[in-house]
């Protein structure tokens, strides 16, 4: 009787304060097939002595909870800070950080999916969290050949080509990096040569109105000098 009323008092604690037996994980990670990848999860205090586990996500209880595939673990401690391996998949404990670190190796593409990282505590509201693994493809070799003089082909392995992954760093091209200042600077010319385009047409403007007005006033002052009959 004492054990139930402890799991339905831990229950009430669990909902009425997630925060406090919330287990955090990375939310999603990222393998190269036939590579490893190792998830890390932490728990609260208190959680130390409870086995911890590693799981397909399988769905969500009818209270609510989330659950694992069939409802069985892959893999899961014994409350120790032992490693314990299944398979391709191990686990460890490790007390003093408060977290547990799940490893996957040999990956393959039916590895990759939602699973789920948690304190079992012997009821369906286990506290847990969610981690979706993604398997990037294996990167294929492209090899091309080349005829020599005296007819004989030899191979030559080019470099695999970049993949988007987790461990590849994005590259970012020079050009791309100074396309504004080149802009600007192409901007800046342009209006400088419409500046002077504007400085020469008023020039001409004013001296062609120079010269039509020096004309006018030639015809005048002859007109005033002629002698008077």
């Amino acid at each position: 009787m004492g054990t139930r009323t402890m799991r339905i008092f831990s229950v009430l604690l669990w909902i009425l304060f997630p925060g406090c037996w919330a287990v955090t994980g990375p939310g999603a990670v990222r393998g190269p097939l036939g590579g490893s990848v190792a998830v890390r999860c932490q728990y609260p205090s208190g959680s130390e002595k409870y086995p911890k586990f590693w799981c397909r996500e399988g769905g969500v209880w009818a209270g609510g909870g989330l659950r694992c595939s069939n409802g069985l673990h892959i893999v899961e401690t014994n409350g120790s800070e032992a490693e314990v391996r299944r398979g391709r998949v191990s686990i460890r404990d490790n007390h003093t950080e408060l977290a547990f670190t799940v490893t996957v190796e040999n990956l393959t593409l039916a590895d990759a999916g939602t699973y789920q990282c948690g304190v079992w505590r012997d009821w369906r509201s286990d506290p847990r969290a969610a981690v979706k693994l993604t398997v990037s493809p294996a990167v294929p070799y492209t090899i091309q050949t080349e005829t020599t003089p005296q007819g004989t082909k030899q191979p030559d392995v080019s470099s695999p080509t970049k993949a988007e992954s987790s461990f590849s760093p994005t590259t970012h091209t020079t050009p791309t990096r100074f396309q504004p200042i080149i802009i600007g600077f192409l901007l800046l010319v342009l209006l400088k040569v419409l500046l002077l385009l504007c400085i020469v047409c008023v020039l001409i403007w004013m001296s062609v109105r120079y010269r039509r007005s020096h004309r006018e006033m030639v015809p005048d002052r002859q007109a005033h000098e002629l002698p008077l009959c």
